[in-house]
């Protein structure tokens, strides 16, 4: 055998997999078909300017003294310190439609208070809910699905509240439209509400050099630009993995972050028996401006805002090539300590898009789409805040085909496919999944997902 473990994609969920299983003295390859590691959590340069990808805000902002946090438990198992990341934390963030706003920082007090005075009926049953999310166990790797929605009536009648709370982790996680995962809705709880938001000062650029750099002391290796195009496999087992550039590779163990629908196409033949994974169909636009000073300058002085300007907020496919009513506001140099760094003077804003129409335009329609978005964003922007259009210099949007180039994602979609494998198993016993289609999101839940799956099945 040529390795121990073989994992196919150095997003972050592959990569942290990668640094536990050569700590414990594996031979590990990563392979990655495009120049840059990440995946869906990197960045890029252009114009001498770092853009993050994905980087809205690091979650699970626990004080570094509470060792059963799961951000503190991952530093701990990858052997990375905290200070390395230089984490700044939010001011606040809110979530708002037009029946209420609630606003929250990190701790649960401030969105306590928050519920408490715009629903004063609803205080009680949504402290039962915060203690039962603290409660439970819900990084186990093999929990049943459950709708989040269906469990919260049993602490929240209030319609409007329980949007009010689903917004910020649908966005931040959720493949499901209308409605999603219990277990999820509880991770996210915890990691948006309980503990909170940061930002490393540095970006992505900073993380991934701190993640490489402890993979390759492992002696950990990385083959960028080198995809897989085939696995082998006798029905039972991986027999060999086929690259790009026609090298096979062989190991008793593959470990795949490319996505369930993704790892399954590149199985030759299809495996048998094997149910064919459901592809996602929830896609994001995200435009970053760039403007010529800080956005709080203009009144714009929180973190990150979710928004819906329906009071029914819609979390599904749109019918439109984008979803305007409802967004991500964020303002990376908000955070506390990211003043006057390279994302100071940004404005993101992330909106639901249909894949199909931005996988299938043509150059002429995709740009031309692309401009009148922006333009309604600005236009939008420019009327709660004045000033807005005369600040911004220029923008980047990245739009469903841009992931699906460079994640594979079908259909482009964001948080791959609905169905999660939890247990990270597949058809063939020596074949696992990490990342998106296992099931923990984010950044600290890919690099959880990369952990989790390593110690179950690779460290047995």
């Amino acid at each position: 055998m040529d390795y121990d473990v073989l994992i196919i994609g150095a997003g972050l969920s592959g990569i942290a997999a990668g640094i536990r299983l050569a700590h414990f003295g594996k031979r590990v390859c990563i392979v990655e078909r495009h120049r840059l590691p990440g995946g869906m959590n990197s960045y890029y340069r252009r114009r001498g300017r770092a853009i993050d990808v994905g980087l809205h805000a690091l979650t699970n902002c626990a004080p570094p003294g509470e060792k059963s946090a799961p951000l503190n438990r991952l530093m701990r198992q990858l052997r990375l310190s905290r200070a390395d990341l230089e984490l700044c934390p939010q001011t606040w963030s809110d979530t708002r439609t037009p029946a209420a706003t609630l606003r929250f920082a990190n701790g649960i007090a401030e969105l306590e208070a928050s519920v408490a005075a715009a629903f004063p009926g609803e205080i009680d049953g949504f402290r039962r809910l915060v203690e039962e999310v603290r409660g439970r166990d819900s990084l186990a790797l093999n929990l049943q699905p459950q709708s989040a929605r269906q469990a919260l009536v049993e602490f929240i009648r209030e319609p409007a509240l329980c949007d009010l709370l689903l917004m910020p982790l649908m966005f931040y996680g959720n493949a499901t439209p209308h409605d999603m995962d219990y277990n999820q809705f509880c991770i996210l709880f915890q990691s948006l509400y309980l503990e909170g938001f940061c930002r490393p000062r540095l970006g992505m650029a900073q993380v991934l050099k701190l993640l490489l750099a402890r993979y390759e002391e492992g002696a950990g290796e990385l083959r960028l630009g080198c995809g897989v195009a085939s696995l082998e496999h006798d029905g039972r087992r991986v027999t060999g993995v086929c690259l790009d550039d026609g090298t096979r590779l062989t190991a008793p163990a593959v470990l795949s972050c490319a996505g369930r629908c993704e790892t399954q196409a590149l199985c030759q033949p299809a495996v048998p028996g094997e149910t064919p994974a459901v592809p996602g169909e929830l896609g994001y636009v995200e435009t970053l401006l760039f403007l010529d000073r800080p956005p709080r300058e203009l009144g714009l002085d929180g973190c990150v805002h979710f928004i819906s300007e329906t009071p029914v907020f819609h979390y599904a496919r749109p019918a439109v090539p984008v979803d305007l009513r409802s967004m991500v506001l964020c303002c990376p140099g908000n955070y506390i300590g990211c003043e006057g760094g390279y994302a100071d003077r940004q404005i993101r804003l992330t909106h639901l898009a249909d894949g199909a129409f931005w996988l299938a335009a043509d150059t002429a329609a995709y740009a031309g789409t692309k401009a009148a978005v922006v333009e309604s964003q600005i236009g939008w922007l420019d009327q709660r805040w004045p000033g807005v259009r005369k600040a911004v210099q220029e923008w980047e949007m990245f739009t469903p085909r841009t992931i699906r180039r460079y994640t594979g994602h079908a259909n482009g979609a964001i948080y791959g496919s609905p169905e999660k494998r939890r247990d990270g198993t597949t058809g063939l016993e020596n074949l696992f999944l990490c990342g998106t289609d296992q099931g923990f999101l984010g950044i600290v839940g890919s690099l959880l997902s990369g952990v989790s799956i390593a110690n179950a099945h690779l460290l047995r």
